[in-house]
């Protein structure tokens, strides 16, 4: 008797010139929000120094600022990585799970080795083992 369980199925992205474009114009919106909210942090630095705010604000403000510079560095990395990337090339986009049915005496590594391409937002290949 066949029992199903959920297993992970990788999805992975085919390089194409659209998905360059498109995923170039999401980070580039990533890092204009992020510098629009570096340059708010900034000023609010800048009026809690001039207001003589407690020690602790300050710190909060700071801390919140480098979290962002950390972000800002990982998107312009992001960015290279993405330039460097060659047609045709398969990248890893997320997990999702799905259903399988196993069998007494089924292969238990093939049955948990699944795959999803995905190729200008259509399935163009499906992995099993």
């Amino acid at each position: 008797m066949p029992l199903t369980v959920r297993r992970p199925v990788t999805v992975k992205v085919r390089i194409t010139e659209n998905f360059q474009r498109a995923m170039g114009a999401q980070l580039q919106e990533a890092l204009r929000r992020l510098d629009a909210e570096l340059a708010q942090i900034d000023a609010q630095l800048k009026r809690a120094d001039g207001d003589g705010a407690d020690r602790a604000l300050r710190q909060q403000l700071s801390a919140e600022r480098q979290k962002r510079v950390e972000r800002r560095a990982k998107l312009v990395d992001d960015m290279k990585e993405l330039a460097r990337l060659a047609p045709g090339a398969e990248i890893v986009q997320g997990t999702i799970e799905g259903p399988v049915e196993v069998r007494v005496g089924d292969d238990w590594d093939r049955l948990f080795s699944a795959e999803i391409v995905i190729e200008d937002g259509k399935v163009v290949a499906i992995r099993e083992g």
